[in-house]
């Protein structure tokens, strides 16, 4: 990029813009048609357990390659993590210190994982559709509307009031 003056400035060496963040509401389930489109679904319980699961657009043919990162917030525990629907080239793993990641390809069905920690705390979702941010493809329902599309990513997500 050139100023009128010529003078050349540099591109921003940031690795990313500030990390948005956003109400997540409890108890607030989505009802999605699997391989209705790309998607990744984020659902809050009260207690901390959390919920993420991938979709894929059918219809446009081949199958979705999810990788999904999630990290409970302010030294939060990360308790319990199970699997949902996944197949043998799917997989779910810890990473350093609290992080969970699932790698996915999401096809008709839903992949994901659910994972437990502590009551209320916030989690920072950074999500990769086919190797590309996919944050636009992000949805939770918070402050009682559904979300569709983050505004950054990552994105930091924080319980409602329980």
């Amino acid at each position: 990029m050139h100023h009128g003056d010529g003078g050349y400035i540099p591109p921003d060496s940031t690795p990313q813009g500030t990390i948005e963040q956003a109400t997540i509401d409890a108890d607030q389930l989505l009802d999605v048609e699997p391989g209705a489109g790309a998607g990744a679904f984020i659902e809050y319980e009260s207690g901390g357990t959390y919920h993420v699961t991938t979709s894929c657009d059918v219809g446009q043919g081949g199958a979705c390659v999810w990788d999904i990162v999630v990290t409970p917030l302010a030294d939060a525990a990360l308790l319990s993590v199970s699997p949902i629907d996944l197949e043998s080239d799917d997989s779910v793993t810890l990473g350093s210190g609290n992080q969970v990641r699932l790698v996915a390809r999401t096809g008709k069905d839903f992949d994901g994982f659910s994972f437990q920690t502590d009551p209320g705390a916030a989690i920072e979702v950074d999500a990769l559709l086919d190797d590309g941010a996919a944050n636009r493809f992000l949805f939770w329902v918070g402050d009682g509307a559904l979300h569709s599309g983050a505004p950054s990513n990552p994105i930091d997500l924080v319980p409602s009031a329980e």
